[in-house]
């Protein structure tokens, strides 16, 4: 699947580019998130929900049904159950996990034209399909009876708490505010029949596209780390300070490793082979550094590189097509501000060697591998003057640089991640502006892309498997981009706001946050998003 879905993300990218236009949703993403309503996995079973006309008697009957389908992963036999019928064709809704099944269908109680529609809930036994708990969610209009419909259930990330959304014409016994809108949270709602919060509102909630939840800790907490994927085993290499730890995502567990010769942060990681990590420069605590190191899992040590011949932190790194990596700029003590060098580093010699100098010196600024091989830096600033909207790009065929159209804003402390398309999305930086550069045209240039709130405070942006784009902002919110709708929509939330967090894409699809800073302190939550 991850792999169709790339592939399309791929082909849809370079439709857009060569016709010059966004193209329509596809198909099977819409029959994919209509089939999601209706089809839920427990115990490694499938079950659907579908419903059946019953006629005679007339008027007819809607009955749903709950199927469980057969499989090498079920322990069970296929089997259904029919659950009380409605007087109109009735609006469907699963979910589950291992508690059980959480049903949701509208019910029209009576075939009087004038009749009602309520919400039945039903919690539904995997392994026998009989009913465990029954709850009806009914409006009131004056003394005859509403409307509940178009409800959405979802079980949220501590696995209990039954959520339900929809719209509603009267008002629900118990519900506080008021609004044509509804929320009802059942606390517990596969192992008691406690009943529901509910809130009213004059606007639907906002949906929320993937969830987080919390996956362990840091042996330390931090901020202003960094956080490599390390290849060969899907594990993540955290780094700042004096310390270093490699968390596993499978198991969820943190294990100190050596320690870095110096003191780091505001330094950065790079992957330069499956077990490998070069890290180079950052603030010791009371300079700038120039030294580097190579981290290796396969010994849990480190070994010394040479020092690069600038100190400098806030800077950047790229892996290059060469497997060379590419520093550039950053705050140096050696020019007491803003530098412009460039170097490069050699996995194979594990040597430094210069490279031409940046036309426009700066720190906090970005750098962006594109497909044809060139490095696209990106704003940034220089102390004294503020952010830039300065563009640079560097020619590792050539050793050259190049002056390109600049951004239509400046910023400093942004984020820019490179679509599949090729086109580089940046945003953040203190803007809720996003800006698009397409590198491929005749004259590369920059258009407008679809304003986000909170884009201003972005910390991460990382391209997913299905070409869409998380990006985590410092309030604690988290933002996702389809490039296919040239779209944002609402990606939740974390778990506080978190200041100068790491966000790493795991082998598995899902994003690892991990550290932060919230109220002034280092935190050592670690957290995942999941698609």
């Amino acid at each position: 699947m991850r792999t169709v879905k790339l592939a399309a993300s791929l082909t849809a990218a370079l439709l857009i580019q060569a016709c010059g236009g966004s193209t329509a949703e596809e198909p099977s993403k819409l029959v994919t998130s209509t089939a999601a309503l209706t089809s839920a996995v427990s115990r490694g079973c499938t079950f659907t929900l579908s419903y059946k006309e019953v006629a005679p008697p007339f008027p007819p009957t809607y009955v749903p049904v709950v199927t469980r389908q057969a499989s090498p992963s079920c322990p069970w036999d296929t089997a259904s159950v029919d659950l009380p019928g409605s007087y109109s064709v009735p609006q469907l809704s699963l979910v589950a996990n291992d508690l059980g099944l959480a049903v949701g269908y509208t019910n029209k109680h009576s075939p009087s034209g004038s009749a009602g529609t309520w919400l039945e809930l039903r919690h539904v036994a995997p392994d026998t399909l009989s009913v465990v708990r029954s709850f009806t969610l009914s409006a009131h209009v004056n003394f005859g009876t509403g409307r509940v419909s178009n409800s959405e259930l979802s079980i949220l990330t501590d696995g209990t708490t039954l959520k339900v959304k929809g719209e509603k014409a009267g008002v629900i016994p118990g519900e506080t505010g008021s609004g044509s809108y509804f929320v009802a949270t059942f606390p517990d709602f596969f192992t008691s029949t406690t009943a529901p919060t509910l809130n009213a509102s004059t606007a639907p909630e906002v949906t929320s596209t993937g969830s987080w939840s919390v996956t362990g800790s840091l042996a330390s907490a931090r901020s202003v780390h960094t956080a490599t994927l390390l290849n060969g085993t899907g594990d993540v290499l955290v780094v700042s300070g004096t310390t270093a730890e490699v968390f596993n995502p499978y198991s969820n567990t943190s294990t100190l490793t050596g320690a870095p010769s110096y003191a780091r942060k505001q330094h950065t990681a790079t992957a330069i082979s499956s077990s490998q990590v070069l890290v180079a420069g950052g603030w010791t605590g009371s300079d700038w550094n120039s030294s580097a190191e190579v981290f290796d899992q396969t010994t849990g040590t480190w070994t010394a590189t040479g020092s690069m011949s600038t100190p400098r932190g806030n800077h950047t790194a790229t892996l290059l097509d060469s497997g060379k990596v590419l520093v550039v700029g950053g705050t140096s003590t050696a020019t007491y501000g803003a530098t412009n060098t460039a170097e490069l580093f050699d996995p194979a010699t594990n040597t430094w060697s210069p490279a031409a100098s940046a036309p426009t010196a700066a720190y906090r600024h970005t750098a962006t591998l594109l497909y044809s091989g060139k490095v696209l830096v990106t704003g940034g600033e220089i102390f004294g003057t503020g952010a830039l909207s300065t563009v640079q790009e560097y020619d590792p065929a050539t050793n050259t640089w190049s002056l390109m159209s600049s951004m239509p804003r400046s910023r400093t402390g942004h984020v820019a991640v490179r679509l599949y398309s090729g086109t580089v999305m940046v945003l953040g930086g203190g803007r809720d502006e996003v800006d698009l550069y397409y590198p491929y045209m005749a004259t590369p240039s920059w258009y407008p892309g679809p304003s986000v709130p909170s884009a201003a405070s972005a910390v991460s942006a990382t391209l997913l498997y299905s070409g869409e784009v998380l990006v985590t902002h410092s309030t604690g919110q988290a933002s996702l981009y389809d490039p296919s709708t040239n779209s944002w929509q609402s990606a939740g939330a974390l778990t506080a706001p978190l200041q100068a967090h790491a966000a790493t894409f795991l082998h598995s699809g899902q994003v690892l946050v991990t550290g932060g800073s919230t109220s002034g302190s280092d935190v050592t939550t670690v957290q995942r998003y999941t698609r």
